[in-house]
């Protein structure tokens, strides 16, 4: 059960809400007759209630067995799987087996040199 007392604060209202059960406090800037305060007399208090699920303050690394954040973020890059990509790629990366010739064949020479 939660108490509200309307108040009147250098020509702006407040009303304040109470928790019968624990005394803890909370406000909002409107009336007592407005939706606003009216939802949040109806809503349970959070002091008495705690979150069901709380954060658990640990990293998704440690999931993996990793021991420190690997920091792999960034933006996802745009369009890798298109027909055209996969073709350029595949022409940059020496794996097709007809070739023209090119932008990429000075580097399809140094992959090849490579291997």
């Amino acid at each position: 059960m939660k108490k509200a007392n309307q108040i009147k604060e250098n020509n702006r209202v407040r009303t304040i809400i109470t928790c019968s059960d624990c005394g803890a406090t909370t406000f909002t800037n409107t009336g007592i007759d407005t939706k606003t305060t009216q939802q949040a007399i109806q809503r349970s208090c959070g002091t008495c209630n705690p979150p069901q699920n709380p954060l658990i303050n640990q990293g998704w690394w440690l999931e993996l067995g990793l021991d420190k954040n690997p920091y792999v973020y960034g933006p996802m890059q745009r369009l890798r799987t298109g027909r055209q990509y996969r073709m350029e790629e595949a022409r940059r990366m020496g794996w097709m087996s007809w070739t023209w010739n090119d932008e990429y064949s000075s580097e399809r020479k140094g992959l090849i040199q490579n291997k």
